[in-house]
């Protein structure tokens, strides 16, 4: 019994399916754009952030570099990690993730972030 309504039901899918690859397309999948319907342009406008890393040495060198893809907020906030750490993680971003990170600014950067660790920062927590 419980074969039969297993191959019932599958009669059924198969005619469901036939009914479906055989029936006619709706109206609006051959229907021409006209002009008014046409792709209009759109204009979003994203947030702004005028954040910028605390004055430090070497801060123009990150806002320069970093906030196209993070925030300072969010490099502020990252863990204290030893200088070799942070070259493997900029190095990471700019093959691996393709950053526009210029090669020269790259030890500015390091320099930054490893000597930003423990500096109260009040501002960003």
């Amino acid at each position: 019994m419980q074969q039969h309504n297993k191959a019932r039901a599958i009669r059924v899918l198969a005619c469901g399916a036939v009914a479906l690859a055989l029936a006619p397309q709706p109206a609006f999948a051959k229907k021409k754009m006209s002009a008014s319907e046409s792709l209009k342009p759109l204009t979003v406008e994203m947030p702004t952030n005028n954040d910028v890393f605390p004055d430090r040495p070497g801060a123009e060198t990150l806002d320069r570099n970093c906030l196209g893809c993070h925030s300072a907020e969010t490099v502020m906030n990252q863990p204290a990690l030893p200088k070799a750490a942070w070259e493997a993680e900029i190095e990471k971003m700019r093959t691996a993730y393709k950053a526009p990170i210029n090669p020269e600014d790259v030890d500015g950067i390091v320099t930054y972030l490893v000597g930003t660790n423990g500096i109260a920062r009040s501002k960003w927590r």
